[in-house]
């Protein structure tokens, strides 16, 4: 957040102590008997900016900027553990809060986030907020086509001429879909575990030394694109290419390499299975055709 210079109203950073602009100080002295807010810490100075944790006013020596950009006090500032993300402070904040907090960091801005994160992190932690983004990415849309199957069921006459029962049938897809919900999170670690075992692989072998941990990190957290599942349906078409980005720049800030490296370690994967089932779809297709 930038605060407005007293002098010329250009935006200031946080923590500076004169306008990069006019080069005026932000340290002005309080006026006796005036209206204006003085810092809680240094009364004898005029506040510059409320803290946006506790609401203290605070003067130019005691404003700072947390990672996501907030005016803090410096007593609330040296509350959070340097390089902490929301998902970190669960216990403080609540999982829901700290996964959205979270989730809306990685999503847009992401080279901030994590270049400033501590690169290790838990393999729990890491596993839970995958599970989390992988049953968000469906519910919403898992829910609709219930709800569809429900106000639009298929016409009785057609089950009935397959000796299917219509009662059944709906309740048979239901289930489907109840299943979909619960299996989603477990198929999304399956698929955690097994896309950063290979881009840890390829990391490895471009070099860089960083544990699996911190790649495990790195892939969980670039699934927070998948928050957009709460938009049914079309999200599907946005959220691959969005996770994708964000997990190169997250490799890239995590194991601390350059961008090429990070690239292919989250590129490569992908790319390889695209090309593996692609041309085994096709030699399966001109198998067929050959047949014929």
């Amino acid at each position: 957040m930038n605060i407005p210079c007293p002098h010329c109203q250009s935006f200031v950073v946080p923590g500076a102590q004169s306008c990069g602009v006019c080069g005026n100080t932000l340290l002005r002295e309080a006026v006796p008997g005036a209206s204006e807010p003085v810092c809680a810490v240094h009364p004898e100075l005029a506040s510059l900016h409320a803290c946006g944790r506790c609401g203290s006013f605070a003067c130019a020596k005691c404003l700072r900027q947390s990672e996501r950009g907030e005016p803090l006090c410096a007593t609330c500032h040296g509350r959070i553990p340097a390089g902490a993300l929301p998902w970190d402070r669960r216990d403080e904040l609540g999982t829901l809060r700290a996964f959205w907090d979270t989730c809306l960091d990685v999503m847009f801005r992401p080279m901030p986030t994590f270049a400033g994160m501590r690169q290790d992190g838990s393999i729990g932690s890491s596993m839970g907020f995958a599970m989390l983004c992988s049953l968000v990415s469906i519910f919403t849309t898992a829910l609709v086509y219930m709800a569809f199957m429900s106000v639009f069921p298929v016409p009785d006459s057609a089950m009935e001429s397959d000796n299917v029962s219509p009662t059944g049938f709906r309740m048979v897809m239901a289930g489907m879909f109840g299943a979909w919900i619960v299996l989603a999170p477990v198929m999304g670690l399956i698929a955690t575990l097994l896309s950063s075992s290979v881009d840890h692989l390829l990391l490895k072998m471009a070099g860089t030394e960083a544990p699996f941990s911190v790649t495990l990190r790195g892939n969980a957290l670039s699934q927070a694109p998948l928050l957009m599942g709460l938009i049914p349906i079309c999200s599907m078409y946005v959220t691959p290419f969005w996770t994708i980005g964000v997990r190169v720049v997250a490799y890239q800030g995590l194991h601390r390499t350059s961008w090429g490296k990070a690239a292919l370690g989250a590129l490569a994967g992908p790319v390889l299975s695209c090309v593996v089932c692609g041309g085994g779809y096709v030699a399966l297709l001109m198998a067929t055709l050959g047949t014929r």
